[in-house]
């Protein structure tokens, strides 16, 4: 008996042990299947006219305490399957948060991405304007992350209109072809 108890101590503390692993549990069942089949020897042996009816007695305890042995086979089964299905759904809740969590995730780095594509796009239309144009303007370009002062650095800007009336960093305006008539307020940059 201590050793059940040592067990069922050693199944508390790990899990992943089994008490009828070893035997004691199955041991019981088959030293009380053996003390049934013993009496109903001893009986067999013995005579008399209470012979029939002593049988009968024990084959009848017999079959109480197999359906005692049944009846708790049964509750084990069922709590196992209670607590089977309840991890179950644990486990799928769990993992239904994990794949929202990472669903939300690539969404924001998918949104985040696109910002950055979109912030690149702006740049090169930047370079392009500088190459062609010898200054630039941000009027049309649409930035997420980057700021003037990151294209730009200290760079000395003026109002277009600055620009046009003669100053020494005026435009080449006979070889643009770009019209930045169209653009309202916009920020001419001279780099230089």
């Amino acid at each position: 008996m201590d050793q059940n108890v040592v067990d069922c101590e050693l199944a508390e503390r790990d899990t992943g042990l089994c008490v009828c692993k070893g035997g004691p549990t199955l041991e019981i069942l088959k030293d009380i299947q053996r003390l049934y089949e013993e009496k109903m020897e001893h009986i067999e042996k013995a005579s008399g006219p209470t012979k029939l009816q002593m049988q009968v007695e024990v084959l009848r305890a017999w079959v109480g305490d197999l359906v005692g042995q049944n009846t708790l086979l049964a509750r084990a089964v069922e709590e196992l399957e209670t607590e089977a299905t309840t991890k179950l759904l644990v486990e799928r809740r769990r993992n239904s948060e994990v794949v929202s969590e990472v669903r939300a995730e690539c969404a924001a780095l998918r949104r985040r991405l696109a910002r950055k594509d979109s912030d690149l796009r702006g740049l090169v239309e930047v370079l392009r304007r500088l190459r062609e144009f010898d200054y630039c303007t941000l009027d049309g370009i649409h930035f997420f992350e980057v700021t003037e002062s990151d294209i730009f650095g200290s760079v000395e800007w003026r109002p277009k209109r600055e620009l046009e009336q003669g100053d020494t960093g005026k435009p080449r305006g006979n070889n643009l072809k770009h019209d930045t008539s169209r653009y309202k307020n916009s920020r001419l940059y001279k780099v230089g």
